[in-house]
């Protein structure tokens, strides 16, 4: 197995690659907005009880509930006596949400296509999609490595729903709630380098989600997105998106979704199963010796064998 500095290394370098080449096909290139830009004309036409229903979800997301959230998760740590591992994880979630509302305004967005001033805005990243994401990698990583297999499945459900709302909604596109997420991935795996660099990083074997879960949880996106290449495919084969019909936009909308939605639950998979061998934030250094004293005295012939030392000190996972 990786070194966890490789490991974690590796996984915070696709993270960024993928978030560039997610900027430059959708964002920097003709064929990818044109088809973001129909998406998102589609949300326009969806029907008031879905985006009543998205719009629902998106309000619990707001600075009060996420500063709520960040203070709870690094004091999940601090309980866990590890507040190093606390305040990483904080810093991970406010850097990467910070980060996502600073590049939307450096990030360019040119202006390849022509259209309405609301559909050629700037929205890559997404800042709701990104502090949905950071909510749900934030817990995963403070959750004692015996609860993971639990906060997995919750956390990902949550920020896949978040991400798929602000596409129903017209709040953004799939582009920028993908982005979000791999921008929180990439923050996370950097920071989890900056722990295994520092000797924080420590193997364990309670933190493994059972195959059978992975599984199960992966089920969703995989139809999601067999379906949703299915029908892109479609599209792209036949001529049907030369014009932006009302029925073309509503259809490449929906396929869109099914793409963000699967994306996102599939993404924090992966990063569970990167992280899944470690536990984090305890050094693992052994305990201070006593001082030295006049030795003792062993056993005598046929006497009891000695007992474990009352005051050897206990093991350091307390997972």
């Amino acid at each position: 197995m990786a070194s966890p500095t490789w490991r974690f290394g590796l996984a915070a370098a696709a993270a960024a690659a993928l978030f560039a080449a997610v900027y430059g096909v959708f964002v920097l290139s003709r064929p990818g907005q044109r088809l973001e830009n129909i998406a998102l004309m589609g949300a326009q036409l969806r029907g008031d009880a879905a985006r009543d229903e998205s719009l629902a979800y998106l309000s619990q997301v707001t600075v009060l509930t996420f500063a709520l959230a960040l203070v709870g998760i690094a004091a999940i740590a601090f309980v866990r006596r590890r507040p190093g591992l606390g305040v990483l994880v904080a810093a991970v979630m406010g850097a990467s949400t910070i980060t996502a509302e600073l590049l939307k305004d450096v990030l360019p967005r040119p202006v390849l296509l022509e259209g309405p001033i609301w559909i050629l805005r700037n929205d890559f990243p997404s800042g709701t999609a990104t502090v949905a994401a950071a909510l749900g990698i934030g817990a995963l990583l403070v959750a004692p490595d015996r609860l993971r297999w639990l906060v997995l499945p919750v956390g990902a459900i949550f920020a896949a729903i978040i991400g798929q709302s602000t596409q129903i909604t017209g709040w953004h596109r799939m582009s920028g709630a993908i982005g979000g997420v791999l921008l929180v991935l990439a923050f996370a795996s950097a920071a989890l380098l900056v722990l295994a660099r520092v000797g924080l990083v420590q193997p364990t074997s309670l933190g493994r989600v059972h195959p059978r879960l992975r599984a199960a949880i992966l089920l969703l996106p995989a139809v999601a997105l067999v379906v949703a290449i299915a029908a892109l495919t479609l599209l792209v084969a036949f001529p049907l998106l030369q014009v932006p019909q009302n029925a073309d936009a509503v259809f490449l909308h929906t396929v869109f979704e099914l793409l963000g939605f699967g994306f996102t639950i599939a993404a924090f998979v992966v990063f569970a199963s990167v992280i899944e061998p470690y536990s984090f934030g305890r050094s693992g250094r052994p305990a201070t010796a006593p001082a030295a004293g006049p030795p003792a005295a062993g056993p005598r012939p046929g006497g009891p064998r000695p007992g474990p030392d009352p005051t050897a000190a206990a093991p350091n996972e307390d997972d």
